[in-house]
């Protein structure tokens, strides 16, 4: 039986906790240094998982919603 601790401890797993910086990075369409820098600023709220600093998808959509220019 798999229980749901190790399910998430899985690379690729659906139950991921969060998304890693490079993968936010990517996501946001900025360099890295630019989404190091919002995180250390405290703009973006970050947690650990296994060992990794992630971004939840929330604080990512949040972040994206608050930093996009108005057309």
């Amino acid at each position: 039986m798999i229980y749901p601790s190790s399910v998430s401890r899985r690379r690729g797993s659906t139950l991921r906790q969060g998304t890693s910086l490079v993968e936010a990075a990517r996501f946001l369409g900025v360099d890295q240094s630019t989404l190091y820098m919002a995180v250390q600023k405290g703009q973006i709220p970050t947690s650990r998982s296994n060992g990794r600093t992630v971004i939840s998808q929330g604080a990512l959509m949040d972040y994206q919603a608050r930093t996009r220019p108005l057309l």
